[in-house]
């Protein structure tokens, strides 16, 4: 079951929608409304069973030591 990951590109919008599907081909077809201003949304990312990582959470790289 991959996970589809579906975006708004309504300008101000920029809704995020994660939906696990049977395939990544119907999740590609699938129409998705948007929850915040209902324009359909579209599939932007299919993938394996591992969740979109969120830039927030995101370890800044280690700082090498200045010689």
């Amino acid at each position: 079951m991959p996970l589809c990951v579906y975006l708004c590109y309504t300008p101000g919008c920029q809704a995020k929608l994660e939906r696990w599907m049977p395939t990544a081909a119907e999740g590609e077809q699938a129409k998705m409304d948007c929850p915040r201003c209902g324009s359909v949304m579209t599939c932007a990312w299919t993938g394996s069973q591992v969740k979109t990582p969120n830039l927030k959470d995101a370890q800044p790289p280690p700082v090498k030591p200045s010689r």
